[in-house]
């Protein structure tokens, strides 16, 4: 069973990435540490009217969360851990203006600005990743805007001689980023256009593939079934993991 901290971040910088994109470090979180790759962790939103978030202990942290009452139980929602350094992480936030809580907070985060952390110990092995291959030929890395921070932690950590394809979907071509990984890349990128279409343009090798999609759920069912009605794959190893749905948000 995976062994969770919650902890209190504190904002000690706030960084803008590109129009759509910023990262926010955060103090506080010794109690965490991160496997790399596409490490998951729940973010805990103050409601309004509260100067921080009220935290769940760390003991059956979820039934505690879903214990609270609703002004106080804090918007929760899922993002990836980009970098850690000692007690200080670094998350990226997709800005899409103040329609969303967590895009919300981060355009007005400051030094100082408060939020909630769900996430391994250092103690807690396997991590909470997505994102296991097991000896592929080539990879196929597909990734919308709210996916991008995790596939570039992906990227980044690629041993030298992966063979990848990538494809992403951004806003505007200001979010168009390089990449700073040791793999080979043959990276396509979807500026406001249909992300499932592009994956089908995509040139593809022979030999044995690992896939890891993310994305808007029905974006991703589009591209999973491509990929093994059409393709003929078979699901595992892969992943296809609905960050979003259209219309839904998370706890």
């Amino acid at each position: 069973m995976p062994v969770t901290a919650v902890v209190m971040g504190t904002v000690v910088a706030v960084r803008s990435l590109s129009p759509s994109f910023v990262t926010v470090s955060l103090a506080g979180c010794s109690g965490l540490e991160t496997g790399g790759y596409d490490q998951r962790i729940k973010i805990l939103l103050a409601r309004p009217g509260q100067d921080e978030p009220v935290l769940p202990p760390a003991d059956n942290w979820y039934g505690a969360y879903r214990e609270m009452p609703d002004d106080v139980r804090p918007v929760m929602r899922t993002f990836t851990i980009r970098a850690q350094q000692g007690e200080v992480i670094d998350v990226e936030f997709a800005l899409h203006g103040d329609t969303g809580p967590a895009s919300a907070w981060a355009r007005s985060a400051k030094p100082g600005s408060k939020l909630g952390i769900v996430g391994p110990e250092p103690s807690d092995e396997p991590k909470a990743l997505q994102y296991r291959p097991d000896g592929p030929d080539w990879q196929l890395l597909v990734a919308d805007e709210t996916a991008l921070p995790a596939l570039t932690s992906i990227v980044e950590n690629l041993p030298a001689g992966t063979d990848a394809r990538v494809v992403v979907q951004v806003r505007e071509p200001g979010d168009i980023r390089e990449f700073g990984t040791a793999a080979e890349l043959d990276v396509v990128w979807v500026v406001a256009d249909d992300l499932a279409e592009a994956v089908r343009k995509v040139e593809l090798p022979a030999g044995t593939p690992y896939a890891w999609v993310a994305g808007e759920a029905g974006v991703v069912r589009e591209i999973r079934r491509y990929l093994t009605k059409e393709l003929g794959w078979e699901s595992a190893p892969h992943y296809f993991g609905g960050y979003w749905k259209t219309g839904q948000s998370e706890g």
